[in-house]
């Protein structure tokens, strides 16, 4: 397990960034997944059930304004940073070990 932080700016405002500290790769895909559904379930308040699509996740990350993540490399103790494609590769491989 590698500490991960993700970087996250949800609007174009300078104020909207903020980040997540999590003690794993996959703990830090399921808030990236959490974030999507927190999105439906204020936009859709009386829907009792809500469904979606990991194809819906991987576009959000691709219209944030910014993402992006830090993971510890135990080996040298430094944070390695990752882009929206790499959290969106890995958003896609949490969602399929979720799926089994």
């Amino acid at each position: 397990m590698s500490h991960t932080i993700l970087l996250v700016q949800k609007t174009q405002a300078a104020s909207s960034k903020t980040y997540i500290e999590c003690s794993s790769v996959a703990v830090a895909m399921d808030e990236v997944i959490k974030m999507y559904e927190d999105y439906l379930k204020n936009k859709y308040p009386n829907k009792e059930r809500i469904e979606f699509d990991v194809n819906e996740v991987l576009d959000m990350v691709f219209n944030l304004p910014d993402c992006a993540a830090l993971v510890l490399d135990t080996r040298s103790g430094t944070y390695i940073p990752h882009d929206k494609s790499w959290i969106q590769k890995q958003v896609v491989v949490r969602a399929q070990s979720r799926a089994r």
